[in-house]
C-alpha cells in the first residue's frame, strides 16, 4: 500500500510542488489549504502515514491532533521558513526549512514512515 501523507500548506504554488514531488517519490499526498481542513480529513478518517505541515498551521493543528488519541500517533513533519520563530507548545518528529531541499524532504519523510530509501 503506498503511504498516503497529508499536505497542510497556505501557499498553493508550493502545494502543488509538494503534492508532485511526494507522487514522484511513491507516496500518495493529499493536499489541503489549511489546518482545519486537514483535521476534518483525519477526523473524516483519511489516512495518513505523515502529515507535512507548514509552520503557520502547526501550533493549533498539533494542539487538536495531540487531543485525539487516533491522530496523536501520526509523525509531523513541520516546514519552517529560516527566520520563523518555533512556537512554544509546539510538537513535531522531525522539521525542514524552507526554502525546502526536496532530497531533505523525502528522506524525512521516508524515515517517518519508517520506509527504506531507495
Amino acid at each position: 500500500m503506498t503511504p498516503a501523507v497529508l499536505v497542510v500548506e497556505h501557499d498553493s504554488a508550493l502545494r502543488e510542488i509538494l503534492e508532485r514531488v511526494l507522487h514522484c517519490a511513491g507516496f500518495a499526498p493529499v493536499t489541503v489549504p489549511n489546518g482545519e481542513e486537514g483535521l476534518t480529513l483525519l477526523r473524516d478518517g483519511v489516512p495518513a502515514r505523515v502529515i507535512l505541515l507548514d509552520l503557520l498551521d502547526s501550533r493549533d493543528f498539533t494542539s487538536e491532533q495531540q487531543r485525539d488519541p487516533r491522530l496523536a500517533q501520526i509523525p509531523v513533519l513541520v516546514t519552517s521558513a529560516a527566520n520563523q520563530a518555533w512556537p512554544p507548545g509546539l510538537l513535531a518528529d522531525a522539521v525542514v526549512k524552507k526554502p525546502i531541499d526536496l532530497d531533505q524532504l523525502i528522506a524525512r519523510v521516508r524515515a517517518l514512515c519508517g520506509a527504506t530509501l531507495i
